[in-house]
């Protein structure tokens, strides 16, 4: 798979025993791709166990919901240094726990993260967001997709999110 430049990923649990040791091994067998599109169910691969995506500019990551994705996607974005377009798609699951995020800000946010999509966006991901706008030094785009949210609910994501600091400048926040 040297030669692969884009892949669409599917992982779900299993009840195997070496379900997480063949999922590292198939990421780990992408470690050249310039596009990643990752669906999961649950945390499978431990990042310490991945490789380093030198090559990888686009990701889209779609979760159905776990303790601490937010903190397992920040770890990710530190095996992607180069990654240019992130694109996030995780609904709220009922009884999800959220996490401190990292201290340690991934590269990717300080260097080269030009566009983050965000699609079903839910009021308990505005933390992340806000780590993503106060590290995200070259961001151009900030888009977010409100499916599902009355006029009221809306209003009031809007209002938290104009009030977040932006580190870059050509920021441009696109509410869809």
């Amino acid at each position: 798979m040297k030669s692969l430049e884009k892949a669409h990923i599917n992982i779900w649990e299993s009840d195997s025993i070496d379900c997480e040791t063949s999922a590292t091994h198939l990421i780990q067998g992408l470690r050249n791709v310039r596009s990643l599109s990752l669906t999961t169910d649950e945390a499978i691969f431990l990042t310490n166990r991945l490789p380093i995506f030198h090559n990888l500019i686009e990701f889209e990551y779609d979760s159905h919901g776990f303790d601490g994705i937010e903190t397992w996607l920040v770890e990710f974005l530190h095996c992607a240094p180069n990654l240019e377009t992130l694109t996030l798609n995780f609904p709220d699951v009922a009884g999800t726990r959220r996490k401190a995020l990292p201290i340690e800000v991934p590269s990717c946010l300080s260097f080269h993260l030009k566009e983050i999509e965000i699609s079903c966006f839910e009021t308990h991901i505005i933390e992340m967001v806000s780590y993503f706008l106060d590290n995200a030094m070259v961001l151009e785009n900030l888009i977010i997709r409100m499916k599902g949210m009355t006029v009221t609910q809306k209003t009031k994501v809007i209002n938290q999110l104009l009030q977040l600091l932006k580190s870059s400048k050509k920021c441009l926040i696109v509410i869809l």
